[in-house]
């Protein structure tokens, strides 16, 4: 594959044509988010851009499997989202 921008699939496998390499590893991001915040769309954003540049750190050139989950944070009357993404850092070549 061409070098450049890291891929997200939600797919486990690659697509037909495409082989992984390398397994790199499992890659994650997080960011807490005030639930009064508007804008809940730039924030999913900053979040798979963040995977993406941990995925570039450890050599990888996608991420298969990704998956989101949104997990609730109350404390001291203040509520807040965990916005989470993971998968696992690959290498892909055509």
């Amino acid at each position: 594959m061409a070098g450049g921008e890291v891929l997200l699939l939600t797919l486990e496998h690659p697509p037909e044509g495409v082989k992984v390499r390398e397994v790199k590893g499992f890659v994650y991001a997080a960011r807490l988010v005030s639930m009064t915040v508007a804008g809940v769309e730039d924030e999913i954003n900053a979040l798979l851009d963040k995977l993406r540049e941990k995925a570039q750190a450890i050599g990888a050139n996608a991420v298969l499997g990704v998956k989101l989950d949104v997990r609730r944070v109350t404390g001291a009357g203040i509520e807040w989202a965990m916005l989470l993404a993971y998968g696992t850092g690959v290498v892909l070549e055509s």
